[in-house]
């Protein structure tokens, strides 16, 4: 069971780093003429662009580096799963945080060396259509999640009942353990939900030109991503189910048993995989067909609003701004003032504090 848990865990970092090697190459994906989606000028990369090259790659490898020193005292201590749970929730929060940096640097290439030889849109249309998270819930997956969540309940209450008094340490010891690791996969599962309500209202402008091309590529763009975070609630479940299944029976089985048990976790993980991909390879194929990054110069330039901003321009101040990312004269900055930050703060100072009650 170690060494399933170790490399699945692996696997997810391998994952990680190629999204960090896809995206250490993207500002130039679109030719040299362009920093990710905004058109700049001839040399850019050549001169005052270098700067801005380099500033954007270390800001995406950050991400990977901070949890570093998690994953290497994780390994040596052994603690495969929560390893493997920290390794997701990495994961989860590399998408959320190369999203804010691309849409960062992205004004920054604009603001500073944007160069477009049209003129600029000064209409857009905006979309009025509701965007609720009921309407872009699978149902069936819900209903896996609560099934498995049930049914890692009746485990453990079933393994304290049925212990006998001279394995009731053995069985305390297991019980403790099912509820930490049920703990934390519930926080993940709010985190989880929490992101799909971020993605399912995040407004964005339509274009005044090609607007239908463009709400077909945004809904490829958030089917892809709700997806993503569904098939992860799944695993999670699964993981809670099968891990509390495979600890209370690990003393009754023989050798052969638990070799097979853990074995039908890597067909799973590769099913996984090959799932997240096949639709990445989708929601690129819509990308190649539509191409979305000649429609964004369709919106017009947003203007700097008014309110303090702190820390160089990346954070900002307004309670009366209804609107958690504004732009800012060194690119984009986030409204701490707005009730999501609140939201997201308080999340990530609880898994703080959880992950340190789990460790101690």
């Amino acid at each position: 069971m170690p060494d399933i848990v170790l490399l699945t865990a692996t696997m997810i970092f391998i994952v990680r780093v190629n999204t960090l090697r896809k995206f250490w190459r993207l500002p130039m994906k679109n030719g040299e003429d362009r920093f990710l989606a905004r058109r700049v000028g001839p040399g850019f990369y050549g001169e005052a662009g270098a700067g801005l090259l380099r500033r954007y790659r270390v800001s995406v490898t950050v991400p990977l580096l901070l949890d570093t020193p998690l994953t290497v005292w994780l390994v040596v201590t052994q603690r495969y799963n929560f390893l493997l749970v920290a390794q997701f929730i990495a994961m989860l929060v590399t998408t959320v945080v190369y999203s804010v940096i691309i849409a960062h640097f992205s004004y920054r290439a604009q603001a500073m060396f944007g160069c477009d030889p049209e003129p600029p849109a000064t209409t857009m249309q905006l979309s009025m259509a509701p965007r609720r998270l009921r309407d872009h819930t699978n149902r069936a997956v819900e209903l896996v999640i609560l099934a498995a969540m049930l049914r890692a309940l009746g485990l453990r209450e079933s393994n304290y009942m049925h212990s006998t008094a001279d394995d009731s340490d053995q069985a305390g010891h297991v019980l403790h353990g099912g509820i930490a690791l049920t703990i934390w996969i519930s926080y993940v599962q709010v985190g989880l939900l929490l992101l799909k309500v971020v993605f399912v209202r995040w407004r964005m402008p339509l274009p005044a030109r090609r607007t239908d091309d463009f709400r077909q590529w945004r809904s490829a763009w958030l089917g892809y991503h709700l997806k993503v975070f569904d098939s992860i609630r799944v695993l999670f479940a699964l993981v809670l189910v099968s891990g509390l299944w495979i600890k209370l029976l690990w003393d009754g089985w023989s050798q052969d048993s638990v070799i097979v048990a853990c074995s039908l976790w890597i067909p799973a993980v590769i099913a996984f995989v090959v799932y997240l991909v096949r639709e990445r390879r989708r929601l690129a194929a819509v990308e190649r067909e539509l191409r979305p990054i000649e429609m964004i110069k369709e919106f017009p330039r947003r203007p700097i609003p008014q309110g303090r901003f702190l820390a160089g321009g990346l954070l900002y101040v307004n309670r009366d701004n209804p609107v958690l990312l504004v732009r800012s004269a060194q690119g984009i900055a986030i409204n701490l003032a707005h009730p999501s930050a609140y939201i997201g703060a308080a999340y990530f100072i609880g898994l703080a504090l959880l992950t340190t009650w789990i460790v101690r």
